[in-house]
């Protein structure tokens, strides 16, 4: 009789011992950091507009289907990482190695598409972002890295001429405006300037004629607007292009 019991004893006691074990596997699993992956959640701020302001404005993009991004770093296992392309999803986040990095971001071929748009372009602060961590990555855009081009009219033009259109090419591409509304965006070409080619209609009863081709070329900058005004001499109709930068400032 003793034997039995101390036989069920020894195999309470294995039976025990075994779900202990058992528990501490399934533990240990819950905690392991399985394929070493993490995820990084990005911010694109500071990115600053063109404005006839001093000041500057600055807006947050939330649109990253525009953008390509890359990473560059070391991976927790030592592995080096040399701009690979990252997909980033519609809500900020992606997927990456644990490791440390930079992310670099830039929509530049979006920014040279139809009249164009602000092209921005920057690098992260180095950043950690350990095995299942979610971290917080921003990348500051700052001022935009192309300049904008927008056309003006003076009354000294809009009594001798109408419908007047203004051809602005760096060489490789050409956009054309026609009124106050119409801007576009260029990537500054390497000799700092665009070739503008400007025709108009004489108006009736005026003494101009029409004005088949008036072309030059418009210095542009970085960061700035800047604004063609098409004028006239009242004595000769002839057209007198003037270009300003109405951004008063550096972006800083």
């Amino acid at each position: 009789m003793k034997q039995a019991i101390r036989y069920h004893c020894l195999m309470l006691a294995v039976l025990v011992t075994a779900l202990l074990a058992l528990t501490a596997c399934q533990q240990d699993g819950d905690e392991a950091p399985g394929n070493g992956e993490a995820t990084l959640r990005l911010t694109l701020s500071d990115a600053q507009l063109f404005t006839q302001l001093v000041t500057r404005a600055e807006h947050t993009i939330t649109d990253y289907s525009r953008f390509t991004f890359k990473l560059s770093g070391t991976t927790i296992s030592g592995a080096t990482v040399t701009d690979m392309e990252l997909h980033v999803a519609d809500d900020g986040t992606a997927k990456v190695a644990a490791g440390t990095y930079t992310l670099s971001a830039d929509n530049r071929a979006y920014a040279d598409s139809d009249n164009g748009h602000p092209w921005y372009s920057n690098v992260s602060e180095p950043f950690t972002i350990n095995v299942n961590e979610t971290q917080d990555v921003n990348i500051a855009l700052g001022k935009p890295k192309n300049a904008r081009v927008s056309l003006s009219v003076d009354d000294s033009f809009t009594q001798l001429y109408e419908a007047p259109v203004l051809v602005l090419s760096d060489g490789e591409r050409s956009v054309t405006l026609a009124t106050a509304e119409d801007v576009c965006h260029f990537i500054i070409p390497a000799s700092g300037a665009l070739a503008y080619t400007i025709t108009a209609a004489a108006k009736a009863a005026s003494h101009a004629t029409d004005m088949a081709s008036s072309t030059g070329f418009v210095d542009i900058q970085p960061g700035y607007n800047t604004t063609i005004t098409l004028k006239a001499n009242p004595a000769t109709g002839v057209i007198i292009p003037v270009a300003d930068a109405a951004h008063g400032g550096t972006f800083d």
